[in-house]
């Protein structure tokens, strides 16, 4: 057992290393806001990535690594692209880290719960719980001298009983009336042929009774009678009724006589164990502990407790979805990406519109996107909702503003952009510069109606996909809308 605290134990006492070796590191102005715990994770992130993978030549040359750099890129261009994806890594890292400790302190609380009832001393004695605890359950092991295993034992130990005078009358008088209400249809104990009636309780009499048979397989201890095969032999079986009122506890042993059967050599060790398990600590009730058997069957046994705990699997559950956090972190940033394309490919039908009107009406495409620009801020300072391509159109007239020339101002913005609609709409007004195009006006008319036909077309492609996600949930209502109609009709019958 010690080796899995030794376990758990070694993501904290590496997390508490990593402590004191990064308690230098500075963390990021984007993250130094967090405080606590979380502060520390971050500067062994910090440590982490500026020892192990921000100079890491396979790292550096990795398609992932490449694939986020580009991804931030796009949402980002004017951003300092090595600081993004530091701060991006340091954020995935430190998540990952948070999720193995928290998972190494679950997995040891855990594990401290399942054994705080251990049960098992090292002199092979079952510890009795004192006068008002309660019963408690121990789950055994018996093994031979050459160390197989007998079988495994559900054993209830009950706790420990005080002097019961006060009750004896009554008992008396319970055991009196008790094969009465047993026996039902049966003649008595010794010809015994359909169910018992084996009562938890008996009408006038305080006490709770239970039932246990030294041979279930005959005669279970709600009472019925396994007697239906046509080979059944006769067979005694010992029916203990299990009587107890307040603290106070007896036993009584009715001698059943129904029909024997054959036991295999392994069965019958079984059986004579879980005999002397019982014995042991039936005869034991008023002993704070009790010796478990050495021998049995012509074994030797030696025991062990069983424990009931899935801290390992907690540990490596916590350790599987970091990995996986760290592993397919990147899905959200792709999805912002595709957000991003989405939603401009949606505005450039008005976009190529707006700039058809102010240049049939004299502006220069300088002008109009300067005209855009302003529009759009003052848009934004007055708490409207941004739009990735007006955000481009602003960059563009920062360049221009600069001094860049205007041909490479319209070739950044449509790599930018990256989507073929925009690439098209560059070409034009490249073309436009260099050579001069008398029928420019009537080419952005032409892109413009066949923007209005793609928005089409795409919005058709994303109706079509909200109605292939909503398959699935139609699919279960309509199993639920089978169930509801079927069950009733088939309890009918």
């Amino acid at each position: 057992m010690k080796y899995l605290i030794v376990l758990y134990l070694i993501i904290p006492f590496f997390m508490l290393i990593m402590t004191f070796v990064s308690i230098n590191e500075e963390i990021p102005e984007e993250l130094s806001k967090d405080e606590g715990l979380e502060k520390i994770f971050h500067k062994i992130s910090v440590y982490i990535y500026r020892n192990f993978l921000g100079n890491n030549k396979i790292f550096l040359r990795s398609p992932g690594r490449r694939h986020v750099r580009d991804n931030l890129q796009k949402l980002d261009s004017e951003a300092d692209i090595g600081r993004k994806l530091a701060i991006y890594f340091i954020k995935k890292i430190s998540t990952m880290l948070v999720l193995s400790f928290v998972g190494s302190l679950l997995a040891l609380l855990s594990y401290f719960v399942a054994v705080r009832n251990y049960s098992l001393n090292t002199n092979g004695e079952i510890v009795r719980n004192d006068f008002g605890e309660g019963e408690k359950q121990a789950k055994l092991t018996a093994i031979d001298e050459t160390g197989e295993a007998i079988g495994d034992y559900d054993l209830t130990i009950n706790e420990m009983e005080y002097s019961k005078h006060e009750t004896e009358r009554l008992y008396k008088g319970l055991l009196e009336k008790l094969p009465e209400t047993m026996l039902q249809n049966n003649e008595d104990f010794k010809h015994v042929n359909s169910t018992l009636n084996l009562p938890m309780a008996v009408d006038g009499y305080p006490f709770n009774i239970s039932w246990e048979s030294d041979n279930i397989d005959v005669l279970h201890s709600d009472g019925k009678v396994e007697n239906n095969d046509i080979k059944f032999k006769e067979t005694s079986v010992i029916l203990t009724a299990k009587i107890t009122y307040k603290d106070y506890k007896w036993e009584h042993i009715f001698n059943i006589i129904i029909t024997p059967r054959e036991f295999s050599e392994n069965e019958a060790v079984y059986q004579e164990v879980e005999n002397m398990l019982k014995e042991k600590e039936e005869t034991s009730r008023r002993k704070d502990r009790f010796e478990l058997p050495k021998e049995a069957g012509g074994n030797t046994l030696t025991w062990k407790e069983k424990i009931d705990e899935s801290s390992l699997i907690i540990l490596l559950i916590s350790l599987t979805v970091s990995a996986s956090v760290f592993a397919l972190g990147d899905k959200d940033l792709m999805k912002q990406v595709e957000e991003r394309k989405k939603q401009m490919i949606l505005e450039y039908p008005n976009f190529v519109s707006r700039l058809v009107l102010y240049m049939g009406s004299g502006m220069s495409v300088r002008g109009v996107l300067t005209k855009f620009s302003v529009e759009y801020k003052k848009h934004v300072r007055e708490g409207g909702k941004r739009s990735f391509l007006y955000e481009e159109i602003c960059k563009s007239c920062n360049e221009i503003q600069s001094g860049v020339p205007e041909i490479q101002v319209y070739e950044r913005l449509g790599a930018r952009c990256g989507s073929q609609q925009y690439a098209r709409l560059v070409t034009l007004l490249s073309q436009n510069l260099k050579k001069g195009n008398s029928e420019m006006m009537l080419l952005l008319r032409e892109e413009s109606d066949k923007a209005t036909m793609e928005r089409m077309s795409y919005a058709r492609k994303l109706g079509e996909e909200a109605g292939t996600k909503l398959l699935v949930p139609m699919v279960m209502m309509l199993f639920i809308v089978m169930v509801v109609i079927m069950v009733p009709a088939y309890l009918s019958f």
